[in-house]
């Protein structure tokens, strides 16, 4: 197994197009010259081979701004599963939005790839699972001899989700993560073999009237992460029930309305932290009554101790 960057770091439109490369993608950040240094995103991205002809690549970062990507490398299957977060995706003339929770199964041409668009502003949490012809033929699952670009959303099964949420989070030891590699992998397969079923899942549909008032919840939790927010408050300034907040925020941002709020706490939280301030003082100031809480979801959200941190600042 190899590992692209186990710490968090900062990723450059140079660096993408680095990985662009390596992985056969044409990366595009529209709102950056390709050639600029200022971080695209921010996060731990990993990769790892749990058996020959198999690549999971895992991605865990905050989009910082807006990307786009086109794979132009043809790949007999290879399987998305976006954990959190959203992307918008496009192959020949089917559109959709991939959403926390769902999974693409795609069989890609060279000359017919899917396109990309990461908005910014958001936690991006996915893997792709990438399979060879040989891998394929082993496991019996050959692609059928018309070979075409083809794409089948569907939705990932909650005791799948947990378990690879469970695996990237707190990771077995040594050979004991190859093992489970290799077997939630093989149970994607199971469910994501297939990519020619052509009916997606419906993607939930937002008026601009509520993704307004929704913009304006997620200021208000962006702006002020370490207020004491309650549902009900955020759901009158969305105009909304706190139910259909809870649904809409989820189905805009791919993800809950506290998810977020912690995301944004951390985030501050870390910025304390990198400025000298002790772990107390950082979970104090973001909210947090608790260090030992504190400590728990920072260590769960950038894969290391606050008080590491503090120690090299």
């Amino acid at each position: 197994m190899s590992v692209i960057t186990s710490q968090v770091r900062q990723h450059t439109a140079r660096d993408l197009q680095a990985y662009g490369r390596r992985y056969g993608l044409d990366y595009r950040t529209p709102d950056l010259s390709p050639r600029a240094e200022a971080p695209v995103v921010r996060g731990v991205v990993r990769e790892f081979a749990p058996r020959p002809g198999m690549q999971l690549v895992a991605s865990d970062v905050e989009v910082l701004h807006r990307y786009e990507s086109y794979s132009r490398a043809a790949s007999p299957l290879s399987i998305v599963v976006m954990l959190e977060g959203r992307a918008d995706v496009s192959l020949a003339h089917r559109t959709l939005t991939l959403t926390a929770g769902m999974a693409l199964s795609l069989r890609l041409e060279a000359d017919c790839g899917l396109a990309a668009s990461q908005p910014a502003g958001q936690r991006l949490r996915a893997l792709t699972l990438s399979l060879d012809d040989a891998c394929l033929a082993r496991l019996g699952m050959s692609a059928p001899a018309p070979a075409a670009s083809h794409l089948r959303a569907w939705q990932l099964p909650e005791p799948l989700r947990q378990g690879l949420e469970q695996e990237l989070t707190t990771p077995l030891p040594g050979e004991a993560q190859r093992l489970l590699l290799e077997g939630l992998s093989l149970q994607l397969l199971a469910h994501g073999g297939r990519v020619d079923d052509p009916t997606p899942p419906p993607a939930p549909t937002l008026s601009p009237q509520e993704r307004q008032r929704l913009e304006r919840v997620r200021d208000t939790l962006r702006h002020d992460p370490a207020g004491e927010h309650r549902l009900e408050t955020l759901a009158e300034l969305a105009a909304m029930s706190p139910a259909s907040l809870r649904r809409k925020f989820r189905a805009a941002y791919g993800r809950s309305v506290f998810d977020y709020l912690r995301e944004c706490r951390l985030a501050l939280a870390h910025d304390y932290l990198e400025q000298g301030f002790s772990v107390q003082q950082a979970a104090h100031f973001c909210g947090y009554r608790h260090a030992s809480n504190f400590a728990t979801a920072f260590r769960r959200r950038f894969g290391y101790p606050p008080s590491s941190l503090h120690e090299t600042s």
